[in-house]
C-alpha cells in the first residue's frame, strides 16, 4: 500500500510510491480501510480518504480498484495526487458499473475543481467534467441516461477519449439531448469510439462559447447514431473533422451532414 510511516507536519502519512485503494460494492466506507481485505464502498470516499490522510507531496498518484458489481454516482472533486486512476475490468467493462442511483446526481461521474483522472474498464451512465479538470477515459462503456448529455465538459476542461463504446439507448429526455457537448473553453476529443445500434439522440456534437470537439476517428459503427442534427456551434467554437463523416443523406442520422461549423448563430446547423 504505502512505503512510508513518515507523517507530515499535518498529521497525514508522507507518500514515497503511489498509492493503491481498493473499492468494493461489499465493502464499507465507515469499517473499511482500503485495503483488498477491507475495501471501502465508493470511489469517490477513496479519494476523500486519500485526501485526508495522505501526503502525495504532488510526485505520487492515486490508484483506486473497483471490484465488480454495480455502484451509485461517482463525484471526484478536489484531489492531493498527480492524477487518479479509477481501474475497473478493463478486459469486461461490464462487469463494474457506475450508475445514477439516488436523485441527487445526474450524471454517473462528475470531476471537478482541478482534478485529473484516468478511468478505465468501468461501464459509466454519463460524464460530466467542469472546473478546469481533465479526464482520460480508456476501455470504458458510455450508457446512455437520463442526464440531458451523454458527455458534457465545461469551464476550462478537457476530456479524451482513447477508447470507448457508446452502449445502445436513448440519450436525455425530450428536445434536451446531446452526445457530446462542450462549453466555456473545453475541449473534447474522441481517439476511438464505436456505437452500438441504436444510440439515439437530438444533437450529436454541441460546442459553445470558444470551446471544441475533435472527432478524430472513423468508426465503422458511427451510423449507428440517430440524430436529428450532427452539429451546432455557438460563438467562436468548432465541431470537426469532416473525414469522420460519409457523404451526405437525406436518411435522419449523424450522416446527414458535418464538416467543420464555426461561429454559427443558436439556429444551429
Amino acid at each position: 500500500m504505502v512505503a512510508s510511516s513518515t507523517v507530515s507536519a499535518d498529521s497525514r502519512k508522507l507518500l514515497t510510491d503511489n498509492l493503491l485503494l481498493y473499492v468494493s460494492p461489499n465493502g464499507s466506507d465507515e469499517t473499511g480501510d482500503g485495503t483488498e481485505a477491507k475495501p471501502f464502498a465508493s470511489a469517490d470516499y477513496a479519494v476523500v480518504w486519500a485526501n485526508n490522510n495522505c501526503d502525495f507531496g504532488e510526485r505520487f498518484d492515486l490508484y483506486v480498484k473497483l471490484a465488480p458489481g454495480t455502484y451509485d454516482a461517482l463525484q471526484i472533486y478536489g484531489q492531493g495526487a498527480r492524477q487518479i486512476y479509477l481501474v475497473g475490468e478493463p478486459d469486461d467493462p461490464g462487469a463494474v458499473q457506475v450508475k445514477v442511483l439516488k436523485e441527487e446526481a445526474v450524471y454517473g461521474l462528475s470531476v471537478a475543481f482541478y482534478s485529473f483522472v484516468h478511468v478505465s474498464g468501468i461501464d459509466i451512465a454519463s460524464i460530466m467534467v467542469t472546473g478546469f479538470s481533465h479526464l482520460i477515459v480508456d476501455q470504458c462503456y458510455l450508457s446512455p441516461s437520463v442526464a440531458p448529455a451523454l458527455v458534457l465538459c465545461s469551464n476550462h476542461s478537457t476530456i479524451d477519449f482513447d477508447s470507448a463504446k457508446v452502449k445502445a439507448g436513448r440519450i436525455g429526455k425530450g428536445e434536451e439531448s446531446t452526445c457530446y457537448r462542450s462549453e466555456i473553453h473545453s475541449h473534447i476529443e474522441v481517439e476511438q469510439l464505436e456505437y452500438e445500434a441504436t444510440v439515439e439522440c437530438n444533437t450529436f456534437c454541441e460546442a459553445k462559447f470558444l470551446s471544441s470537439i475533435y472527432v478524430c476517428g472513423d468508426s465503422k459503427t458511427k451510423n449507428n447514431v440517430k440524430a436529428k442534427q450532427l452539429a451546432r456551434a455557438i460563438t467562436q467554437s468548432i465541431v470537426c473533422d469532416s473525414d469522420f463523416l460519409p457523404e451526405k443523406s437525406s436518411t435522419a442520422n449523424l450522416a446527414t451532414s458535418g464538416g467543420l461549423v464555426d461561429d454559427l448563430n443558436d439556429s444551429g446547423l
